[in-house]
């Protein structure tokens, strides 16, 4: 089940991109979207603990989630939001691509514990989530650099 959530986080990823860009679409659906997976972000965690069913694939693919919904809602606002938006996105989505690769070199030469995730990494990823849904929520309407469908 953890994993299955896990895989529902990042396969909601391009529904809440396309009603981010429908216009029929309130501004609350991709908002509702965002919140959907954040909580699947804790909620695998969670059960995995919980039912002691850590895997691999899971320790794996979760970190992979939430980099690939932390960066596709920084890219989407950076293309709404213009220019002022893109530093500042291009710093954070460089970083998260940095850690994620450090954790795979340091995984396979054996020093996994070395760079585990803690709870300073775990704050960053609330205070993110917080953070891309009330931007989410204050952004729409206001595509600049890109056309919407």
């Amino acid at each position: 089940v953890p994993n299955a959530l896990t895989a529902a986080r990042v396969a909601a990823i391009p529904v809440l991109v396309a009603t981010f860009y429908n216009r029929r679409s309130s501004p609350w659906l991709p908002a509702s979207i965002f919140t959907a997976c954040a909580a699947t972000d804790f909620l695998d965690g969670y059960l995995a603990r919980r039912w002691a069913v850590h895997s691999d694939l899971g320790a794996f693919l979760d970190p992979v989630a939430d980099k690939l919904l932390v960066c596709s809602c920084l890219v989407l606002l950076a293309g709404a939001l213009g220019a002022a938006v893109a530093v500042p996105t291009a710093v954070i989505v460089c970083r998260e691509v940095t850690i994620s690769a450090l954790r795979e070199w340091m995984g396979a030469r054996g020093h996994s514990a070395a760079v585990a995730v803690g709870w300073w990494g775990k704050l960053k990823t609330a205070t993110q989530m917080v953070a891309l849904l009330l931007l989410l929520l204050a952004c729409p309407g206001k595509l600049t650099a890109l056309q919407p469908w």
